[in-house]
């Protein structure tokens, strides 16, 4: 009953890439692809317990963008250190400000 031989193959190896031999050729995709999906998935987790946990705490939900945030966190940022010299210039204090 023909077929051939048996193949050689190893008996005693295991490999997380899977299969009797490692390192196939597209194992950096593959594992890009995997960590893409599970980043994404994670992500999504997060922002519906985020959601959750405002909803139940009655909190409004708004949908703020990334910019919006980093915008009022530059702004807030800027001017409380503009306004730190002219604040200790009226309380009296000196050398906190250029003169």
């Amino acid at each position: 009953m023909g077929g051939g031989g048996r193949y050689p193959y190893p008996k005693h190896v295991w490999s997380p890439a899977g299969g009797w031999w490692s390192q196939p050729a597209n194992w950096k995709m593959n594992t890009f692809i995997l960590s893409c999906g599970i980043a994404v998935a994670c992500g999504a987790i997060v922002r519906g317990v985020a959601h959750r946990e405002a909803e139940l705490a009655g909190e409004p939900l708004e949908r703020r963008r990334i910019t919006t945030i980093w915008r009022e966190y530059l702004h807030n940022r800027t001017r409380a250190t503009n306004l730190a010299p002219a604040e200790a210039l009226k309380s009296g204090q000196k050398g906190s400000a250029k003169e």
